[in-house]
C-alpha cells in the first residue's frame, strides 16, 4: 500500500514538474501578441472633449462612445465608432463651424483626427461640405481630404476630388474640381 502511494506521488510530482517547465514563451513572442491592438485600454460613454490653444477654446468634440487603444509602441489611438460632432469656435468663443461624421479616430501623437462616413461640415455663413473622409490636423489647423467632396454655398455648388481648408472653412479649395453650378439668379434675363 505504501509503495502505491509513493508511486502515485512520484507520478503526480513528475507530471506537475513537466507542466511547470513545459510552459514558457520568450519575451519577444509575448510582445508580438496583438492584445494591445485589439482590446481597448479605456472606454467611455457620452464623451465631451475640449481643445484649446493658449487658454482659448478652439473646439469641442462630443461622441456617444470612445475607446482608446495602444499599439505595441505605446502610441495611443482614440476610436469613436458611434460617430462624433466637433464644434469649432471663433476668437470670441462663438460657434463658427460644425463637423459631424459616423466614425472617427484621433491619433494622439500626431494630433490628427480622421473622420469617415457621411461627413458633413456646416458653417454659420451657410457653407456646407459633404464627403466620406476628412482629416483634421490640429497642429496645422487644417482640414483636408483626398476623396470626393461637394461644397454648397449660397452662390454655387462645387464638387471634385481632394480638398484643403483652414479649420474655420474660410479659405478652401478643391484640388481636382469636377464641376460647378452657379446658383445666382441672373437679373438681366427678366
Amino acid at each position: 500500500m505504501i509503495a502505491k502511494r509513493v508511486i502515485f506521488k512520484s507520478i503526480v510530482a513528475v507530471f506537475a514538474a513537466t507542466m511547470l517547465f513545459s510552459c514558457g514563451n520568450s519575451s519577444e513572442t509575448i510582445k508580438e501578441l496583438p492584445v494591445r491592438d485589439t482590446l481597448p485600454i479605456e472606454e467611455a460613454h457620452d464623451v465631451i472633449m475640449y481643445y484649446s490653444d493658449s487658454g482659448m477654446m478652439k473646439a469641442k468634440m462630443t461622441a456617444p462612445l470612445m475607446r482608446r487603444y495602444e499599439d505595441i509602441n505605446r502610441r495611443s489611438v482614440l476610436k469613436l465608432p458611434d460617430g462624433l460632432k466637433v464644434v469649432f469656435y471663433d476668437s470670441v468663443q462663438q460657434p463658427e463651424t460644425t463637423m459631424t461624421a459616423r466614425y472617427g479616430e484621433r491619433f494622439d501623437e500626431l494630433q490628427r483626427i480622421e473622420v469617415k462616413y457621411d461627413v458633413v461640415v456646416l458653417t454659420t455663413d451657410s457653407k456646407k461640405l459633404y464627403s466620406n473622409h476628412l482629416i483634421w490636423d490640429e497642429r496645422l489647423h487644417k482640414i483636408y481630404s483626398d476623396v470626393f467632396v461637394k461644397i454648397i454655398t449660397p452662390d454655387k455648388i462645387i464638387w471634385g476630388d481632394g480638398f484643403e481648408s483652414d479649420e474655420r472653412f474660410d479659405q478652401y479649395h478643391i484640388i481636382r474640381p469636377k464641376g460647378e453650378i452657379d446658383m445666382k439668379e441672373d437679373k438681366n434675363t427678366e
